[in-house]
């Protein structure tokens, strides 16, 4: 079923019929009907409405109707599973990049800020009533337990990169030696935009990857 699935997003097939009458309309209506069952009509919103063939008792309309479901259902989960790896992915990118202490339960609650910011950036406009409740809630702790541990993270790595500097270690820093004050608020700001980039930068590179696939002919 995966395989059916992926191959539909990836080679999506065109399919016209002109009816002049309605006796073709109907033809064509019948034909599709008895081959699948039902038939899929999108409205202006992209909305799919299927249209059910009853004829042969409500179980078999039932069945079909449970096929599709499961079917889009699958395809939904799948889309949402990888989009929640890439995510994943970023938010391990940037903690490595930037030599976050792995040991701090801070460090894991900016792992989780990153993917849920990149999920949902509403998050961002109150963290007092959305953003920490929320990280809070997957660990089963306390909202200001989440502010202060944030906090510390983000000062010790501080604290790090500014002796890093004195010893003229060359690497990439997060923190910039020019601003003196610095708050949760606008620190996580700075992760997560950097964050949004990587994500736009790696879905245009998928872009082009594919696209040059397509002018060699690849499948």
């Amino acid at each position: 079923m995966n395989k059916d699935l992926i191959q539909i997003h990836q080679k999506p097939d065109l399919h016209f019929s002109i009816c002049s009458n309605n006796k073709e309309l109907f033809s064509k209506f019948e034909q599709a009907l008895k081959k699948n069952g039902l038939i899929g009509l999108p409205d202006l919103q992209g909305n799919l409405h299927y249209i059910v063939d009853g004829r042969k008792g409500f179980p078999t309309a039932y069945k079909n109707m449970k096929t599709v479901t499961m079917q889009l259902m699958e395809s939904r989960f799948n889309l949402q599973n990888q989009k929640t790896e890439k995510l994943e992915k970023t938010a391990d990118f940037l903690i490595d990049k930037y030599e976050f202490d792995k040991s701090l339960i801070g460090t894991k609650f900016i792992h989780q800020i990153i993917i849920h910011c990149l999920l949902d950036k509403s998050l961002l406009v109150s963290f007092s009533n959305n953003l920490y409740p929320l990280i809070a809630e997957i660990f089963q702790s306390d909202p200001n337990k989440v502010c202060y541990s944030v906090r510390y993270a983000f000062r010790k790595l501080e604290a790090k990169e500014k002796k890093e500097r004195l010893k003229n270690i060359n690497k990439t820093y997060f923190f910039d030696e020019n601003i003196k004050t610095r708050g949760n608020r606008s620190t996580i700001y700075k992760l997560i935009n950097e964050a949004e980039n990587l994500v736009e930068d790696l879905k245009e590179f998928k872009e082009i990857k594919k696209s040059l696939k397509k002018e060699k002919g690849y499948q």
